[in-house]
C-alpha cells in the first residue's frame, strides 16, 4: 500500500524510513534491489518537499559514511525542484545546518558533496540576495587558522564559482588577493590544489579585453606550476591529473593567460614527459598538454621558434618501449601524437628539416628502440609534410626500405606503418616505386610475427589503392598470398586487413581481377553471413566493403550471379544493431547503385527508410543513464543532470550518419528519376545535418547537396551552357528551385565552417557544379560566393582563425592544410572566371594580387605552381579583361618559366600563351624575351606536360602575331615537339595554328608535309586527342590536300580511311 508520507507518518518516522531505504540502497549488490529501492524513493519520498530537510538530517546524523554521501548526492538533485517550496524559516535553519556540516564532516567525499548542495541552493538564493551569511562564511573559512576549514572554504568557492560567477566577477581583485595566499598555503596541499582548480574556473570568465585580470592571472602561473610539481613529487596522481586538465583548458581559452610563460611551461612539460621515474600516466598527461599546445598555441610556438626544440626533446621519448595493447597510451605513443600535431599545424619548413637529421642518425643506432622511433616519427610527420617532402621522395624512400628489412620486429612493424602513410599521402610517388616496394612487402607478409604481417598487409592495402593497372603483373602471386593468409591468419585484425587488401587489389586491377572472382566471392559471401561474435562482425563489415570494391572492378554482368544474395545480406545487417555494419551497408548500396545504375531502383523502397532513420538517429551515449544507480561512489561532479543531456555525441552513430548522408547523393545520382519520391525528405534531413558537430557528416552533406543539384540538372536534359551573367541559356524550373534551396544552405554552412577540409570540399563542389551547369549556379548568389572566397585569401574565414592571434606570423610558411584551402579557393576563382567570363573582371582585379603573392621564391613549390596555374586558367575565362594586368603578369610568367620546379615551369608556359592571345596589348615587341623563356622547355623536361604547354604557347604566339616571329627558326622546334605526349587540350591551339599556316600557304609547312602527315594520322587514330570540331576541320584539310596534291598518294597511306 502506498503512503502519502507527510500526511500518514510523522516527520521522525519519515526520516527513519528514508534512512533505512538509503542504507539498503548503499549496500545493494544486485540490480533488482537497486531498481525497487530507487522506485520507492522516487514515488514515496522524493515526491514531496519534506525530502529536503530529511536528507539534511541524514547527512548530519547518519553514522554510515556511504549513507551520508548518498544522501548528499540525492539532495543536490532535489534542490532545483523543492527548495522554492520550503518555508523561509525552515530554509534559514537548513542553510546554517549545511554550512555547519561542511565544517564538521570528517570525510572529504561527503564534505565535497555537501559543498555541491550548498552551491545548488546558492544558485537560487544568492541572485535574490537571500543568503548574505554565505559570503561571510566563505571569507571566514578561507582565512581560518584551521586548515580543514580553509579546505572547506576554498572547495565551496570552487563549487560556487560557476553558479554565482556574476557576484565573484564584481569582486575579482579581493579574490586574487585570497588566491595569492591560498595557493601557497603552508599546511594544506588540498587548499593549494583546490586553488588551482578554482583558478581554472575563474579563467573561463576572463575576457580578452580584461587586461588587469589577465595580468593578475599570469602572476599566478608560476605558483600553479609549483603546486603541480609538488603533486608529481608526492606521486599524487589524482591531484596532478586535475591540474594538468586546468592547464589544458587554459590553452584553449581566448584570453592569452599563458603567453608570457609559454616557453617555461613547454620546457617544464617536456621535462615531466621525459622523466622516466614518474608514472607513465602522469607523463602522458604532460605530453598531452604539448599536443594541445601545438593546436591552440601554434602561432605563439612558431613566433617563439620553439618547434625545433620540441621536436628534438620528443624524439628520445619516442625510443621507449610501447605497451602490448595497441589502444593504450604511453609516453612514446603520445610523443608521436605531438609530432603529428606539430606536423599538421605548423609549416612543414619548421618541422621536416629538423626531424630528418634526427631520423637519419637514429636509423644508424644499434639500439632497435631508436630505429623504431625513427620509423614511427617519419610515419607521423608525413601527413602534414607530404607536399614539402615530395621533391626529396627518392632520397627518403631508401630509409623506409632499410626499415622494412631490419632484423628487429619492432622496426619492421614501424617501417610498414611509415610505408602505409607514404602510400596514403603520396600515392603517385609510391606507385612509381612498386618494383622496389612490393617484393619487400610480400616478404614481410611471410613474417613469423603476426603483428608484422598485419602491418605489412596494411601497407600493401595502401599501396594497392594507388597502383592502378601496374598491379596486374603481381596479381597471381599477390592473390595466392592473400587467400592463404585469409584462410590461415590467427588474428582477426590481420584477416580484416587481408580482406581490405583484396578489395584494393580488385579496385586497382579492374577487369584483370576476373580470374580470381570465382575463388574470392564464395569466401566473401561466407564472411558476410556471420550473425554473432564481435570478431565475426568486424570481418562481416570489411567483407561488405570488399564485395562492393569487387563489384565495381568486375562490372555488372560478372557480379550479377551474386548481386541478389549480397544485397539481401547487406539489407539483413541493417537489423543487427551495429552502427558500423549499417555504415558498411550504406557504402555497399552506394557502389552497387553506381555499378547497376537505374537497375538498382527496385531496392529503394527497402533501403531508403533505413537511411533516413539513420540520418535522424539520436546520438546518446548508452552509459549516461548509469548516473542514477551508481550513487555511492564519486562526488557527482556535474552540477546538474541536464548538463549531461547537453553533450550527446556518439562517434559510432556520427559515422553512420556520415555514410547515410553520403548514400543519399549517390543513390539519386545513379537511380535518377526513380529517386524523385524521396527527394523532399532527403533534402530535409540533409539540411538538418548541415550543422552537425562532426565534420565528416558536414562533408557528406555538402557532397550530397551538390549531387542533388547536379542530378536535377542532368535529368532536365539541358543544352550547352553559355558563359556570362545575366544568363543567356534556359534553366529548367526544377533545377532553378534546387539551386535556390541548395546554394543558400551551403553558403550558410560555409560562413560558419570551422574545419578547413570541409571548406576545401565546398570549393571543390562549387567548381564541379560550375563546370557542369555554368553560371546559373551562382547567378543569384555571386556576391556572397565571392565574399566567402575573398575571406579565404584574406585569411578571415572562420576555419583559418587560429586560437592565438596575438602573434605576428611569417606568411611565407604555412601549414599544409592552409595551402590546400588556398589552392581550392584559387580553383574556384578560375572556375568563376571561366563561367562568368569578362563580366567577372571587377572581381578578378581584386583576386589577382591576392593569388599572385603566392608566386615568390620563399613560397613552397606547390603554392608557386598553384598561383601561376590558377592565373593562366583565369585568363582563359576573363579573356581581354586581363589587358590592364598584362605587364605585371608577363614578367611573372617569364620568370616562372625558369623556376626550379617542373610543374611551375609547365604552368608558366601555358599562362604565357593564354596571356599573349587574350590581351589587347600588342606584345610582339616582347616576343624575343618570351621565346627565350620558352626555348629551354623544349628539351630535357622530366614532365611531358611542360613541353606540351610550351608547344601550345608557341602556337598561340603565332596565332596572335604571325609576322612577329622568325618562323623559319621557330617551326622546326615547334614541329619537333609534336605529337603532344600528355596534355591533349593543347592540341586545340596547336592545330588552329597549323590550319592558319596552311591557309597562309606557309612555305616551310608545305616543304615538311612528310613530317606533318604522320602527325595527322597519329591524332586522328586516337579519339581522345581532338575535340569533334577540330577533328572535323582536320579531316577537311586532309581531303583538300588529297585533291590539291594527288602526288602525295594519301589514299594508300594511313590517312586513306579519312578521305
Amino acid at each position: 500500500m502506498s503512503l502519502t508520507p507527510h500526511m500518514s507518518i510523522s516527520r521522525t518516522q519519515f526520516i527513519v524510513n528514508l534512512d533505512e531505504l538509503l542504507t539498503k540502497l548503499s549496500q545493494a549488490q544486485d540490480s533488482e534491489t537497486i531498481r525497487i529501492a530507487t522506485s520507492t524513493l522516487n514515488t514515496q519520498f522524493y515526491a514531496t518537499s519534506d525530502c529536503v530537510p530529511a536528507l539534511v538530517e541524514i547527512i548530519a546524523r547518519s553514522p554510515l559514511i556511504h549513507v551520508r554521501q548518498l544522501a548528499a548526492v540525492e539532495l543536490r538533485k532535489r534542490i532545483s525542484k523543492w527548495w522554492p517550496e520550503i518555508p523561509d524559516q525552515t530554509k534559514t535553519g537548513l542553510r546554517t545546518q549545511l554550512l555547519q556540516i561542511s565544517l564538521t564532516e570528517q570525510h572529504e567525499l561527503v564534505r565535497h558533496s555537501t559543498a555541491r548542495v550548498i552551491s545548488s541552493i546558492a544558485r537560487i538564493d544568492v541572485p535574490e540576495n537571500k543568503w548574505p551569511d554565505l559570503l561571510n562564511f566563505l571569507n571566514e573559512s578561507c582565512a581560518s587558522p584551521n586548515a580543514s576549514h580553509r579546505e572547506v572554504g576554498i572547495y565551496c568557492l570552487y563549487t560556487l564559482f560557476e553558479v554565482i560567477s556574476d557576484y565573484f566577477l564584481d569582486h575579482m581583485t579581493p579574490l586574487f588577493d585570497l588566491f595569492k595566499k591560498s595557493i601557497v598555503d603552508p599546511e594544506s596541499k588540498t587548499v593549494r590544489v583546490t586553488t588551482v582548480l578554482v583558478l581554472g574556473k575563474v579563467a573561463d570568465f576572463i575576457d580578452t579585453e580584461d587586461k588587469e585580470y589577465i595580468k593578475m592571472f599570469k602572476e599566478m602561473i608560476p605558483a600553479m606550476v609549483n603546486v603541480l610539481e609538488k603533486c608529481l613529487e608526492d606521486n599524487d596522481e589524482e591531484s596532478a591529473s586535475e591540474i594538468f586538465e586546468v592547464f589544458d583548458i587554459l590553452l584553449m581559452l581566448d584570453a592569452p593567460l599563458l603567453s608570457t610563460h609559454l616557453v617555461d611551461l613547454i620546457r617544464f612539460f617536456l621535462t615531466v614527459g621525459a622523466n622516466r621515474e614518474l608514472e607513465d600516466s602522469l607523463r602522458v598527461l604532460a605530453l598531452n598538454f604539448l599536443m594541445w599546445a601545438a593546436v591552440y598555441k601554434q602561432n605563439k610556438i612558431r613566433s617563439l621558434k620553439m618547434v625545433g626544440f620540441i621536436v628534438e626533446s620528443l624524439m628520445p621519448i619516442c625510443t621507449e618501449e610501447d605497451p602490448e595493447d595497441v589502444d593504450e597510451d604511453s609516453p612514446s605513443r603520445v610523443s608521436c601524437k605531438v609530432l603529428n600535431a606539430l606536423a599538421t599545424n605548423m609549416p612543414p619548413q619548421q618541422v621536416f628539416p629538423i626531424i630528418i637529421p634526427v631520423i637519419l642518425s637514429y636509423m644508424q643506432n644499434p639500439n632497435p628502440g631508436f630505429r623504431k622511433a625513427a620509423m614511427v616519427a617519419f610515419a607521423v610527420v608525413i601527413e602534414g609534410c607530404a607536399d614539402f617532402m615530395s621533391p626529396q621522395f627518392n632520397e627518403l624512400l631508401p630509409l623506409v626500405c632499410t626499415g622494412l628489412q631490419d632484423p628487429e620486429i619492432i622496426v619492421r612493424r614501424a617501417a610498414c606503418m611509415a610505408l602505409g602513410c607514404l602510400a596514403e599521402e603520396l600515392p603517385a610517388e609510391i606507385a612509381e616505386q612498386h618494383q622496389v616496394l612490393l617484393p619487400l612487402v610480400f616478404n614481410l607478409m611471410n613474417d613469423t610475427n603476426p603483428e608484422v604481417t598485419k602491418h605489412a598487409c596494411n601497407a600493401l592495402d595502401a599501396i594497392l589503392d594507388g597502383l592502378g593497372s601496374d598491379v596486374v603483373q603481381y596479381l597471381p602471386m599477390l592473390m595466392e598470398k592473400l587467400l592463404l593468409l585469409l584462410d590461415n591468419a590467427s588474428q582477426t585484425e590481420t584477416k580484416a586487413t587481408v580482406i581490405a587488401a583484396i578489395g584494393s587489389a580488385a579496385h586497382a586491377a579492374s577487369e584483370a581481377f576476373h580470374p580470381y572472382f570465382g575463388e574470392v566471392l564464395p569466401r566473401i559471401c561466407h564472411l558476410m553471413s556471420a550473425k554473432e561474435g564481435g570478431d565475426a562482425m568486424i570481418l562481416r563489415g570489411v567483407a561488405t566493403d570488399t564485395a562492393a570494391a569487387i563489384a565495381e572492378a568486375v562490372g555488372p554482368e560478372m557480379f550479377r550471379p551474386y548481386s541478389q544474395n549480397l544485397m539481401n545480406l547487406a539489407i539483413e545487417q541493417l537489423q543487427l544493431d551495429s552502427p558500423r555494419l549499417r555504415e558498411c551497408s550504406y557504402a555497399f548500396f552506394s557502389i552497387l547503385a553506381r555499378v547497376y545504375g537505374e537497375e538498382f531502383a527496385p531496392y529503394l523502397p527497402t533501403v531508403m527508410p533505413h537511411i533516413i532513420s539513420s540520418c535522424q538517429a539520436e546520438e546518446k551515449e548508452d552509459n549516461i543513464l548509469q548516473g542514477e544507480i551508481d550513487l555511492t561512489t564519486g562526488d557527482g561532479d556535474m552540477d546538474d543532470e541536464d548538463e549531461l543531456e547537453n553533450f550527446n555525441y556518439n562517434s559510432a552513430i556520427a559515422d553512420e550518419k556520415e555514410f547515410a548522408a553520403d548514400a543519399l547523393g549517390e543513390l539519386f545520382e545513379n537511380t535518377k528519376t526513380h529517386f524523385l519520391p524521396y527527394v523532399e525528405t532527403a533534402m530535409e534531413e540533409l539540411t538538418k545535418l548541415s550543422f552537425h558537430m562532426f565534420e565528416g557528416v558536414r562533408k557528406a552533406v555538402v557532397g550530397s547537396l551538390f549531387s542533388f543539384l547536379r542530378t536535377f540538372y542532368v535529368i532536365s536534359t539541358p543544352g550547352e551552357w553559355a558563359a556570362g551573367l545575366p544568363l543567356s541559356y534556359t534553366v529548367h524550373e526544377n533545377v532553378q528551385h534546387m539551386i535556390s534551396t541548395v546554394i543558400p544552405t551551403v553558403l550558410l554552412m560555409w560562413k560558419d565552417e570551422q574545419d578547413k577540409m570541409v571548406a576545401v570540399q565546398i570549393c571543390q563542389e562549387f567548381v564541379q557544379a560550375l563546370k557542369l551547369m555554368g553560371p546559373c549556379v551562382v547567378a543569384e548568389t555571386l556576391e556572397n560566393t565571392t565574399r566567402n572566397v575573398l575571406d579565404i585569401f584574406e585569411k578571415r574565414s572562420l576555419c583559418q582563425q587560429s586560437f592565438d592571434d596575438e602573434d605576428f606570423i611569417d606568411e611565407d610558411e604555412e601549414a599544409q592544410s592552409e595551402s590546400l584551402l588556398i589552392g581550392a579557393a584559387a580553383d574556384l576563382v578560375a572556375s568563376l572566371c571561366e563561367t562568368i567570363g569578362e563580366g567577372f573582371s571587377s572581381y578578378f582585379d581584386v583576386f589577382l594580387p591576392l593569388i599572385a603573392k603566392y608566386y615568390k621564391k620563399t613560397k613552397a613549390s606547390t603554392e608557386r605552381s598553384m598561383a601561376v596555374g590558377c592565373l593562366g586558367e583565369c585568363i582563359t575565362g576573363v579573356k581581354r579583361a586581363v589587358t590592364p594586368h598584362t605587364e605585371r603578369l608577363l614578367q611573372m610568367f617569364i620568370k616562372a618559366c625558369a623556376d626550379e620546379d617542373q610543374t611551375v615551369r609547365s604552368n608558366a608556359a601555358f599562362a604565357l600563351g593564354v596571356l599573349t592571345i587574350n590581351t589587347q596589348l600588342d606584345l610582339s615587341s616582347q616576343y624575343p624575351a618570351i621565346l627565350t623563356a620558352l626555348h629551354p622547355l623544349f628539351q630535357n623536361q622530366s614532365l611531358p606536360n611542360t613541353t606540351d604547354n610550351a608547344t601550345g604557347a608557341v602556337a598561340r604566339l603565332i596565332l596572335a602575331h604571325p609576322d612577329a616571329l622568325p618562323l623559319d627558326q621557330v617551326l622546326p622546334v615547334f614541329l619537333g615537339a609534336l605529337p603532344l605526349k600528355a596534355d591533349f587540350a593543347e592540341n586545340e591551339p596547336v592545330f588552329e595554328c597549323l590550319f592558319s599556316l596552311f591557309r597562309a600557304n606557309n612555305p616551310f609547312i608545305f616543304a615538311h608535309l612528310a613530317q606533318i602527315l604522320p602527325l595527322f594520322a597519329h591524332v586522328l587514330a586516337d579519339e581522345d586527342q581532338l575535340t569533334e570540331a577540330t577533328r572535323a576541320q582536320l579531316i577537311e584539310l586532309v581531303r583538300a590536300l588529297n585533291a590539291q596534291k594527288p602526288e602525295l598518294n594519301l589514299a594508300s597511306s594511313e590517312l586513306g580511311r579519312f578521305l
